[in-house]
């Protein structure tokens, strides 16, 4: 089964790309993803999280491989990573996005070819790049998450998520599985089914604040500006007629360590944030905390439609492809599994 088939299948029209690491196989996916749709005659459009496309790494001073776009494609660039005057590209349309690195454009390629990507600096100018070239035409935008900026995945940039992992994730193939299966479950989290609940925490997430909720669904704002460092006085202000802690940024591991060594509190009280990608946590803790009974819950959930694997790493030790697969397979099931040079995937659908 072809990738395309399950972006297709759920009729996304946005579709983000998410590296787990460098050298893990991100862009690989990507001009997978390219080459299925053109294939099918659909019109893309392309950007980034972050700088991808450039031949070597400007980090790791690796090589990389390029970022392919076919004649018709847009995408969306600073003006200083193209030369109009070539005739590659088009201008369609210009935004009021500046970068470090300058200008986010949109571009319509005139010409097969290489391209860097070059995006918006925060999630919510990537979404409105996105409409932009949809409303220009693009049947479907793919989006390349920068590794360190997961949240690309969230639903409030793209309608779906493929993530990318490989060997260059970890120091062992149990590592890398662990960590795998950690963010996949982080991004299948899911909304409550109390309907009361989850409107009192939409309030409290939605005004960017961190609150305690109680029985009667009231939520009690806390004086924090964020939850770092903070999880003495989250938990300090918990009183037995707490039924839940709504979380408006990010909810980090030090709260879920601090509630996981107290058990009879970690199982009296729901967590709830915006989506998987403002839990930040181990693989270690945090099966700890879903082991003592821990519970998070989401407003928006990700549509992660499949992992992709890369079993090479140029940075350490590279694993056996086929026992890779399987091994995440079985991790992340029943979620596709696929290696795309190798060819195989394991849980995917019969067409």
């Amino acid at each position: 089964m072809a990738l395309i088939e399950l972006v297709l299948k759920g009729k996304y029209q946005s579709v983000s790309v998410v590296g787990m690491a460098k050298n893990v196989g991100k862009t690989v996916t990507l001009n997978r993803l390219v080459d299925e749709s053109a294939a099918r005659g659909l019109f893309l459009g392309l950007t980034s999280s972050g700088r991808d496309g450039e031949r070597v790494d400007e980090i790791t001073r690796l090589p990389k491989p390029a970022i392919r776009v076919g004649q018709g494609a847009m995408v969306a660039t600073v003006e200083s990573a193209v030369d109009l005057k070539e005739g590659r590209f088009e201008l369609v349309e210009g935004t009021q996005y500046v970068t470090q690195l300058g200008r986010v454009l949109i571009l319509r390629a005139r010409q097969p070819g290489p391209i860097v990507l070059v995006g918006p600096d925060t999630a919510s100018q990537l979404h409105e790049v996105c409409e932009t070239m949809r409303r220009n035409g693009a049947q479907l935008v793919l989006v390349d998450g920068a590794f360190d900026r997961v949240a690309t995945a969230a639903p409030a940039v793209t309608q779906a998520t493929i993530l990318a992992t490989g060997a260059a994730l970890g120091h062992s193939m149990a590592q890398t599985v662990a960590r795998t299966r950690t963010v996949v479950e982080l991004f299948n989290l899911k909304r409550t089914k109390d309907a009361r609940l989850e409107e009192a925490a939409r309030e409290v997430v939605q005004a960017r604040r961190y609150a305690l909720i109680d029985a009667a669904n009231q939520p009690h704002y806390l004086d924090i500006k964020t939850a770092l460092d903070q999880s003495g006085v989250i938990i300090q202000a918990v009183t037995p007629n707490t039924r839940a802690i709504a979380f408006g940024g990010a909810l980090p591991g030090s709260v879920i360590k601090d509630l996981a060594e107290q058990p009879k509190l970690l199982k009296k009280v729901e967590l709830f944030v915006s989506d998987g990608t403002k839990v930040f946590v181990d693989h270690g803790l945090w099966k700890k905390f879903i082991t003592a009974g821990g519970r998070v819950h989401v407003l928006y959930p990700i549509n992660l439609l499949a992992v992709t694997v890369n079993p090479y790493s140029p940075v350490g030790p590279s694993y056996q492809p086929r026992e890779f697969l399987d091994r995440i397979g079985a991790a992340v099931a029943p979620l596709p599994a696929f290696d795309l040079v190798l060819g195989e995937a394991v849980n995917a659908p019969h067409r």
